[in-house]
């Protein structure tokens, strides 16, 4: 079984303390596929103790808007400083030690951004992608599509993409990254939410299958007829 870092979500209680969330779509999916998280607050103050005990993959999970030096536009929305901090530190030993980063949908943005990119806030597309309704994808180098999920306003468009990266899987319509990977470093990032419902079985298995290939798992359930 392999063991993963999961980053969480920065927040208030009615009581205006700060909380970290998780939400359980997260363990489910993750376990589903032999891998058992452990949840790192953003309040930790001691690093070395978060890294010291092993881990085999770092997910840097999705929620909120970054600070708006990583935005192409500006914006006030509200910030996660403490998550922001961690994320990074957390992003760049992963980095530094070969370590498997996975990132889904603010965490795609926030590697991203850290090697150079931009975000678009709150992106205009020229085909409206209401949240919650999936939507098609093209796998890049092929004619095929794939339907995916989205819980998303916030965008990286291809020509901000970081030059450390290459696209996967494009919103071909709006010209903007669904999925990439790095060349150089050990990135898997999704602008979707694999662990989220799909309204296509292609697009769930797809999905399912990339996170395996890439950290080295078997596949399991049906082959899908794209891959």
């Amino acid at each position: 079984m392999l063991h993963a870092l999961i980053t969480q979500r920065e927040g208030h209680n009615m009581y205006g303390k700060y909380t970290d969330v998780l939400e359980a779509a997260y363990v489910e999916f993750y376990e589903s596929l032999g891998i058992r998280l452990r949840p790192v607050s953003n309040f930790t103050k001691n690093f070395d103790e978060i890294v010291d005990e092993q881990f085999d993959l770092l997910i840097v999970t999705g929620g909120g808007t970054l600070h708006p030096r990583h935005y192409v536009e500006p914006h006030n929305a509200e910030l996660q400083p403490h998550r922001d901090a961690l994320e990074e530190q957390l992003i760049m030993y992963c980095v530094q030690n070969e370590i498997p980063v996975i990132g889904v949908c603010r965490g795609m943005q926030h590697i991203n951004a850290l090697f150079g990119g931009k975000i678009s806030y709150s992106a205009r597309f020229k085909v409206p992608r209401p949240r919650g309704t999936d939507h098609m994808a093209r796998i890049v180098k092929t004619d095929r599509y794939i339907k995916v999920n989205n819980f998303h306003s916030d965008c990286v468009y291809l020509e901000n993409l970081s030059t450390m990266f290459y696209p996967i899987v494009v919103d071909e319509e709006n010209e903007s990254v669904e999925a990439f990977v790095s060349p150089t470093m050990s990135i898997l990032a999704f602008q979707w939410h694999p662990e989220r419902i799909f309204e296509s079985e292609e697009g769930r298995l797809f999905t399912r299958h990339l996170i395996q290939d890439f950290l080295g798992l078997p596949r399991d359930d049906v082959k899908p007829a794209i891959d």
